[in-house]
């Protein structure tokens, strides 16, 4: 049975009843067994701060970056040697890539860049450059911009931060509110629902280094995951994040002492993406639990992502193999990959987000207005549905991994999908004597890749806002069926209308597809579908879909019909049930 983290204490004895209830029913379905109260997590603290990995690295800083860069010196060296041929290409490289920096600026980027970096184009483009001292130079200065800092004062502000920020998002603002950061803690565990193999998560947290890589939604999961980390007791994860969001200097202040190391995406030259792996990889070597993004950026689509950004993640294979040839098998630390999924009723920016991918794809004709932060009424609205709405999240943590995808138990063996175990120190051991090492090492990242995608799926969890939207634009779509997707949306909002006996309807037919796919262990249900009426479940879609978008995707209108106010973002909420062939029960 999974249990429940929190650094509350003393709950009131009827909410004490209800969860040991709750905790008993949900007993036979390990797979949707939710977190509840847990006494022993209280006697039984994270690690001392000064035990932390990613304090111990912060202290060596400069060690850690001048490692970077003779790894990534060494491996650009071992490619390209001393080659007339690869320095023109890389002077080149970087003088495009400074071109591009001025077209596309940021507010972080440095002001002396450019005499930092024409003496070195300038000393590349030469004869007979001394390659090996310019590579440390600029690997060196790549790994200074990338590096991120980490306070324990700030983290600690930071969590109390963070906790009050996701209160008042999720519950309405009330006379008598929890103030105190317990009792707020104690709220947000009730309407944050973790679900899935957390004991084994807490487990291997104490026997190797965690790779959490959750799907990617919205610029809300850094704070979620956040707060899933601090829950379960686990210490500080390092993070990617992207060098845009330090052009506010406020966010840059914070980000800076908080773990997260900076990623340029508008840099493609080969040695700063180097630079970047190897950054990742020594990182998870000096033992620091990460986090990435596989997906690469936030899904413009709603759905999961059918493919995965492979580069950072084969950092853990690297680093597993570097482990496994540094250290003998018991001293060698172990890296585990754990798939997150967060479901969401609501995504602030589902209307631009889907707006954009549609645009890219033809679909629909979009013209870029000004931000909604930007717009008072909109603003105003947006507060206001804060202030009076709540709602809830349900984050699905998917069985643990090895480096190589298979699966492991909480003491850290691995096992194949057969059930046999797998000796993964021997399974690398062997590709390093094989002539094609690299081409085994992608393969085996893209296997990887692979099995995260499919926990993904498994552990998505269908919500009734979800199971609603995907209804409900099914219908729409089918009312409309000769028309093409770009012309069906549009449609004047008018067009869309439901009886909702009609909707009812579907919506058993959906749901009863859906219950048979959690059997199959193949999707979560939340706990809402599984008991009361089909009414009570509607009336909960409906109150929770895009409840703080500015446009309502689903609503009844005063004859008691469904109808739309943004088929757009409906079709959003709709697309995070694909792929799971439930349109058969629409017809």
């Amino acid at each position: 049975m999974y249990i429940l983290a929190t650094d509350a204490v003393n709950s009131p004895e009827k909410l004490k009843e209800a969860i040991i209830e709750a905790a008993l029913n949900q007993e036979k379905l390990v797979m949707h067994t939710p977190l509840q109260y847990d006494k022993k997590f209280q006697n039984a603290p994270p690690p001392a701060p000064t035990d932390w990995p990613i304090v111990k690295l912060n202290q060596a800083k400069d060690t850690f970056l001048q490692a970077i860069s003779d790894t990534t010196t060494e491996e650009i060296l071992s490619l390209y040697a001393h080659s007339d041929t690869f320095c023109r290409e890389i002077a080149k490289s970087l003088l495009q890539e400074q071109e591009r920096l001025q077209k596309i600026p940021y507010r972080v980027d440095s002001k002396t860049s450019a005499t930092f970096w024409k003496p070195i184009i300038s000393a590349l483009e030469s004869p007979n450059p001394p390659l090996n001292e310019l590579l440390h130079e600029i690997t060196l200065h790549y790994a200074q911009e990338i590096a991120g800092g980490f306070d324990i004062l700030h983290y600690k502000l930071a969590q109390a931060a963070g906790c009050h920020i996701l209160n008042k998002l999720l519950n309405p603002v009330k006379a008598k509110r929890p103030r105190k950061l317990t009792e707020i803690r104690a709220q947000l565990l009730e309407q944050i629902q973790i679900v899935g193999a957390i004991d084994e998560l807490r487990a291997l947290s104490q026997k190797g280094t965690i790779v959490i890589v959750p799907t990617h939604a919205s610029h809300f999961d850094s704070v979620l995951m956040w707060w899933i980390i601090h829950t379960l007791g686990l210490p500080p994860f390092i993070y990617g994040a992207g060098l845009n969001l330090y052009n506010s200097k406020f966010f840059a202040y914070f980000m800076n002492k908080l773990g997260p190391y900076k990623v340029d995406r508008r840099k493609k030259n080969i040695v700063y993406l180097k630079t970047l792996k190897n950054y990742s990889k020594l990182a998870l070597q000096w033992g620091c639990h990460s986090l990435f993004y596989p997906e690469g950026t936030r899904s413009r689509t709603g759905a999961i992502q059918d493919s995965l950004k492979l580069g950072l993640l084969g950092t853990a294979l690297e680093a597993q193999r570097m482990n496994y040839a540094c250290y003998n098998e018991h001293d060698a630390s172990k890296i585990f990959i754990v798939p997150v999924v967060c479901n969401y009723h609501f995504v602030l920016e589902a209307p631009l987000l889907i707006r954009q991918h549609l645009s890219s794809q033809g679909e629909y004709e979009y013209t870029r207005k000004k931000a909604w932060f930007k717009h008072p009424y909109k603003l105003f609205t947006l507060i206001q549905k804060v202030a009076t709405k709540s709602s809830n999240i349900t984050v699905s943590i998917g069985i643990p991994m090895d480096v190589m995808g298979n699966h492991v138990d909480s003491n850290g063996n691995s096992y194949d999908l057969a059930g046999k175990p797998v000796d993964l120190q021997q399974a690398l051991a062997d590709m390093q004597d094989e002539t094609d090492a690299d081409q085994r090492l992608k393969t085996y990242t893209r296997t990887l890749g692979k099995n995260i995608l499919a926990s993904y799926r498994v552990n998505n969890c269908v919500l009734t806002s979800s199971l609603l939207a995907f209804t409900a634009f099914q219908l729409f779509r089918k009312q409309y069926a000769e028309y093409t997707l770009k012309d069906f949306l549009q449609l004047e909002n008018a067009c869309f209308t439901l009886p909702y006996e009609k909707l009812t309807k579907h919506f058993i037919k959906v749901r009863n597809g859906v219950l048979a796919l959690a059997d199959a262990q193949q999707i979560r249900v939340a706990d809402e579908l599984q008991s009361g009426t089909i009414a009570s479940m509607i009336d909960h879609g409906i109150s929770n879909l895009g409840i703080y978008n500015y446009h309502t995707p689903l609503l009844r209108d005063a004859n008691g019909d469904i109808t739309t106010r943004d088929i757009c973002t409906l079709l959003y909420y709709h697309n995070k049930l694909t792929g799971y062939e439930l349109e058969k029960f629409i017809q």
